[in-house]
């Protein structure tokens, strides 16, 4: 558990300072009567549920990951999860950061992202799956994100395949 909490003390990602920093945050919940979870829970009100996962697909082919981004390109899928595909970016172009060769598509509740590793031969996937809590509540929309996720990361899977 490394983070750079305080980098006009620290200026370096330091374990003992998050650490620190945890033990302040557990003694302001204590002191409210709140615990860990309750802060997750009113963050997760504010700002929605978030799952993230990744998908690493090892090949012994190069050609197979330059062959899929292109093919990817070409004919980019309209539907990922059981989500119609809002915005399709490709990142070659750069949209709003330097070009990178990689893909970036956006459903309304999700973000896939598609990139070649650049130190090994691999294709990987970022996934990203936000549900808003609204008045459906913490339970549901935690439901709702499982659910997504599982189907993002199955079309994901389907999608890459040979």
């Amino acid at each position: 558990m490394g983070y750079c909490v305080d980098p006009a003390t620290v200026n370096d990602k330091d374990g003992i300072s998050a650490g620190l920093k945890m033990m302040e945050i557990a003694a302001e919940l204590k002191s409210q009567g709140k615990t860990f979870n309750d802060l997750l829970d009113e963050l997760t009100v504010r700002h929605g549920v978030y799952l993230t996962e990744q998908i690493s697909i090892r090949v012994s082919d190069l050609s197979f990951i330059s062959a899929k981004m292109k093919s990817l390109r070409a004919a980019s899928p309209n539907e990922i999860g059981d989500e119609k595909v809002t915005s399709f970016e490709d990142l070659a172009m750069g949209t709003q950061l330097p070009p990178t060769d990689g893909l970036r598509f956006r459903t309304s509740l999700s973000r896939l992202i598609i990139r070649p590793s650049g130190t090994e031969p691999k294709l990987k996937c970022y996934l990203e799956v936000v549900v808003p809590v609204t008045t459906r509540g913490i339970d549901e929309a935690r439901l709702i994100a499982r659910k997504a996720m599982d189907a993002l990361h199955a079309s994901t899977a389907t999608l890459l395949a040979d």
